[in-house]
């Protein structure tokens, strides 16, 4: 990642001078505590692909999860009873697995509910398109 500013407090690396954050990347451990079981799986497993995407900051709060290379290319809410998945992409993706897309200046946010691994690689090449956008940019 180039690097242009890094925090004094925690040292973590952004492309902003004085980029607004919260310091440290949370809690993995916090997350995931009192999550049903099949939840928690899943998201074991997006966490293992999206390492395997290259390097992934992974921002952990209360039940909400960031995946950041250069910028966030997803977004993830631990829920009872899915992974709600914000997955931020370059262009419009047509896929049934979407239930809500929304523009902005920067990016297409793509939103899926995972219930299954199924439904998780069906996402993958979304992510990896996402991560691709994100440390391009």
């Amino acid at each position: 990642m180039k690097t242009s500013w890094a925090c004094p407090k925690c040292k973590r690396k952004f492309t902003r001078l004085h980029q607004r954050h919260r310091c440290g990347t949370g809690n993995r451990a916090a997350v995931l505590r009192g999550r049903p079981d099949f939840v928690v799986a899943l998201y074991l497993s997006l966490e293992a692909f999206a390492k395997t995407l290259g390097p992934v900051e992974f921002v952990m709060r209360d039940r909400y999860v960031l995946l950041r290379s250069r910028r966030i290319f997803a977004d993830l809410v631990l829920m009872t009873n899915a992974l709600r998945v914000v997955v931020h992409l370059k262009r419009r993706a047509k896929s049934p697995l979407f239930f809500k897309i929304a523009a902005d200046r920067n990016h297409i946010s793509h939103v899926a509910k995972l219930r299954d691994e199924q439904a998780l690689s069906v996402l993958k090449p979304y992510l990896r398109e996402a991560y691709d956008f994100s440390v391009s940019a």
